[in-house]
């Protein structure tokens, strides 16, 4: 005879019980009443077994909605040991450690890989008129906390206009495809930046720093190579995407959680950003050559804006930094 559990049996959803025995015999856990009747007959891997957790009551849940509850957690140990995959996973710390290292890797490699991918994927895909949106409101957005009204003179944003149409001419949409806004930004600096729908913001301040053209069209062509590769969307859809993968992976990004999905966004929208960097570096000198213009014109801006910003002891390398070291990128495009 196979050993029995003393317990109670509950009926299906239902709060009333009778005193009952368990047993499992060929696979099958029987639980009979005081007299023998049989009251419950099922596969043993179909029963769910609680916890165990001190003295308390183990229950075990049948599919139909019925239960039985009883003390005897070592006889309950006993009875469903080996009785499933499910189980040995569960009293298996080298299992559950392996499994919980697994989970991490694969959510690290998607959070290195699957996530550019898929931005990359969603920024080549997205329609126009949403990324127009997109534009308007960051725009609308800069403009209210960062950006004022240029202070240039119409025959310097003529001149620049010109500048700007040139190097556009060289790029896949055209001189139709982009636009080059003015803006006085005290609070950015010396600076120019691309918009998602194809507008180049460019800074007063900047303005004082440019010694001939060719600086300027070096930085307009790197800004045509961001707006080409869609950068920015891709940064947007990097930001949801992260902390999404995480809240599906943890079930919670609130509290702790929360804090633990802004962190990594923020590495991450670093490390892209420098990749996007060297791609829009990279097509920029492209666009130089078919123009007939030295890179090198491009690293000398770079080198005084940074100057500018940081003064005479260049700004180092930052690894949250959006950028690369400028040391490093006037390097690089110099050797072209």
């Amino acid at each position: 005879m196979p050993p029995t559990i003393q317990g109670r049996y509950f009926f299906p959803l239902s709060a009333r019980f009778v005193e009952a025995a368990a047993a499992v015999q060929d696979g099958t856990f029987k639980v009979t009443d005081t007299t023998g009747v049989p009251l419950a007959s099922l596969p043993l891997p179909s029963v769910r077994v609680s916890s165990r957790l001190g003295a308390m009551r183990r229950r075990l849940e049948f599919p139909d909605g019925a239960s039985f509850e009883t003390t005897d957690n070592d006889a309950v140990d006993s009875l469903m040991r080996g009785s499933g995959l499910l189980h040995r996973l569960e009293k298996s710390w080298r299992l559950a450690l392996t499994s919980i290292l697994c989970v991490g890797a694969a959510t690290a490699l998607f959070v290195l890989y699957g996530i550019p991918a898929s931005a990359g994927w969603l920024a080549r895909h997205t329609s126009q008129s949403w990324a127009r949106y997109t534009e308007d409101q960051t725009l609308e957005a800069l403009d209210k906390v960062a950006l004022h009204p240029s202070k240039l003179t119409a025959r310097q944003q003529q001149h620049y206009r010109r500048v700007f149409a040139g190097v556009a001419a060289q790029a896949p949409r055209g001189v139709g495809g982009y636009h080059l806004l003015f803006r006085n930004a005290p609070a950015i600096g010396p600076n120019a930046f691309a918009l998602p729908d194809g507008s180049v913001i460019m800074t007063d301040q900047i303005l004082p720093l440019i010694k001939r053209d060719e600086e300027i069209q070096g930085v307009f062509a790197h800004e045509l190579s961001h707006v080409d590769r869609a950068h920015g969307l891709q940064r947007i859809y990097q930001a949801a995407l992260v902390p999404a993968a995480i809240a599906f992976v943890t079930g919670d990004a609130s509290q702790l959680g929360h804090f633990a999905s802004i962190l990594p966004g923020i590495l991450l929208q670093s490390a892209y950003s420098r990749e996007f960097e060297q791609q829009a570096d990279d097509d920029a000198v492209q666009t130089l050559r078919r123009m007939g213009k030295s890179p090198a014109a491009l690293a000398d801006l770079l080198e005084r804006m940074e100057r500018k910003v940081c003064g005479p002891k260049e700004c180092g390398p930052n690894w949250l930094g959006s950028h690369p070291a400028t040391a490093l990128r006037a390097k690089r495009l110099r050797q072209f």
